[in-house]
């Protein structure tokens, strides 16, 4: 963890609002999901714009890019659920912060981290003799599985 410190603290300030930023947004949005089931997109917007801004102050038209392609990384699994209105696209700033491979790391974490969710969430119901959940909010399972991938950098199994 001193190590995650230290990288954070020697980072340009850039990469510091780009972080602080993607924390804010899950904390948001994990928090509305909760109470809500929904994640507002006047949280999503405003993250993805600032993740861009950061990008292109760090790198310029080629680490925007690549976080243009991190956040399709994180987007395309769930595209036609998003097109049908079953869910948001709230998992697609997890994707801009840090390029496309290790947008990687953050699907994967973010999906165990949501299967484990939803098990507890059953096994919940179950024990309160309730009938199963209708819907999970999965903003919990996206914050939960982006700060696993940030903090360690490896996938969570």
């Amino acid at each position: 963890m001193d190590g995650l410190l230290s990288e954070f603290t020697a980072a340009p300030v850039q990469a510091k609002i780009a972080v602080a930023d993607l924390a804010l947004a899950l904390t948001i949005s994990a928090v509305t999901d909760l109470r809500e089931r929904r994640i507002p997109n006047a949280v999503t917007y405003p993250a993805l714009a600032v993740a861009a801004a950061c990008a292109i102050s760090l790198g310029g038209l080629p680490l925007l890019l690549e976080s243009a392609v991190g956040a399709l990384v994180c987007a395309t699994p769930l595209t036609l659920a998003m097109w049908r209105g079953w869910m948001g696209a709230g998992d697609v700033v997890s994707g801009t912060a840090a390029g496309w491979s290790f947008s990687l790391i953050v699907l994967l974490d973010v999906a165990v981290a949501g299967g484990a969710q939803a098990l507890l969430w059953v096994l919940a119901a179950k024990a309160r003799r309730r009938d199963r959940p209708k819907a999970v909010p999965y903003g919990l399972a996206i914050a939960a599985g982006t700060t696993w991938a940030f903090l360690t950098g490896a996938p969570l199994f």
